[in-house]
């Protein structure tokens, strides 16, 4: 038997050492997020509680700590390092740096234990969009000025950003064209050295837009001939439905490009649309123009795609309202005279839209006489001078009644 056991004993060895590992690499499987009584570990930086008007401007590290006592069970997914910006305002100070562990877990270390953070408001600005168009058109053809619709997009972001930002960009290839390019693309941001805007976090946005994406048209024509923009002009008939008035006539777009020989174009500087009838109309309504309809110079054409409409928007019409109770003031009384003291208020009409007039009061009306050069006495049906807020009228002009009489002296 001791033959036999001593047979290929080194052989035997090994086995049971590569057995002994294997089974150890068996139980760790399944757990390698699982930690050790003692460690030390690099985790993630949470910051929490900011403000939905603010962002943090800083790159946030991760944190270094040693940890004791870690439940065997304990996920490293549980453990991370976090900083409250509640109470955070703009500027840089300092943010104490607290460490989020499972129950009955001491930290030994901590580094750092606080950090100085930048915060900085979020603000909305209007601003241009520029299209940038590259390459260059089939051989006889050149392009013309991009139109951009919308023209302008809201940009939300931190203001120290915003404050330096005077435009949004995109970008349009011209190579190889031969027809007028309509494309939609997204905005970008570029400083003014042209390089793209990022934040802390490079991997996410630091600023927004409103909308996000701008239709774009390149004119693309042949050699010889130019484009231009040409404001539009429009005009209505009728009349709209009792109790109704047309508020406003818009065109849209308000200018269109179009395309010709310089010299067809010299001299063309606006284009009249309509009239549109709006007899009758009760609410707003859209007016699609057919641009074949549309009369144009002589070697002036439209751009393809172009499309035109006319706005019409219908609102109340205007109302009368009594107001109550107004003062009135006499003004510039002589030296050594008086007015009745005893001058009653006057109730006047006034008249205007109705969403102008709903709540208007009596504080909001001035009403008052010049007395400029008039001596002691009585004045009858004296027409008065009023300032009403904009957009109200007084049809008819009020009259007042009133006295002056000599100021007695001291002592009597």
């Amino acid at each position: 038997m001791r033959k036999m056991f001593r047979r290929n004993l080194g052989v035997k060895l090994i086995s049971f050492l590569f057995a002994v590992l294997f089974w150890v690499f068996v139980m760790n499987q399944g757990a390698t997020d699982k930690l050790i009584a003692d460690q030390t570990l690099t985790i993630p930086l949470v910051a929490n509680g900011l403000p939905q008007n603010m962002v943090v401007m800083t790159q946030l590290p991760l944190v270094r700590v040693r940890l004791q006592g870690i439940n065997p069970s304990a996920n490293i997914k549980d453990i991370y390092a976090q900083i409250d910006l509640s109470g955070g305002v703009p500027g840089e100070r300092n943010y104490v740096i607290k460490v989020n562990t499972p129950p009955g877990t001491n930290v030994i270390d901590l580094q750092p234990s606080n950090i100085k953070l930048l915060l900085d408001n979020v603000e909305e600005k209007m601003v241009p969009v520029v299209a940038t168009v590259t390459g260059t058109p089939a051989e006889g053809y050149q392009v013309g000025a991009p139109l951009v619709r919308p023209s302008a997009v809201n940009v939300r972001g931190p203001s120290s950003i915003l404050g330096t930002l005077d435009k949004v960009t995109t970008e349009i290839s011209a190579t190889g064209a031969r027809d007028t390019i309509q494309v939609s693309r997204p905005v970008s941001f570029r400083n003014k050295e042209g390089k793209p805007i990022f934040g802390p976090n490079p991997s996410a946005d630091i600023l927004s837009a409103y909308p996000s994406t701008v239709d774009v048209i390149i004119p693309i024509m042949s050699k010889g001939l130019s484009s231009k923009m040409i404001p539009l002009r429009v005009s209505s008939t009728g009349t709209p439905a009792q109790g109704k008035v047309l508020r406003s006539l818009i065109p849209s777009p308000s200018s269109v490009q179009v395309l010709g020989t310089p010299q067809a174009l010299k001299g063309f500087d606006s284009l009249n649309l309509g009239p549109v009838d709006v007899s009758n109309l009760a609410e707003d309504k859209t007016f699609q123009i057919p641009i074949d309809k549309v009369t144009l110079p002589s070697g002036v054409t439209f751009f393809d795609g172009t499309t035109l409409s006319i706005i019409a928007q219908i609102g109340p019409g205007v109302i009368q309202k009594k107001i109550s109770g107004v003062s009135v003031q006499i003004r510039n009384v002589g030296t050594g005279l008086e007015t009745d003291p005893s001058m009653p208020s006057v109730d006047i009409v006034v008249e205007g839209l109705s969403d102008i007039l709903e709540n208007m009061t009596s504080s909001q009306i001035q009403l008052w006489v010049d007395s400029s050069g008039q001596e002691a006495g009585s004045y009858p049906n004296t027409k008065v001078y009023w300032q009403l807020p904009p957009g109200v009228t007084m049809p008819t002009t009020p009259q007042v009644n009133y006295s002056i009489k000599a100021r007695p002296a001291k002592g009597e």
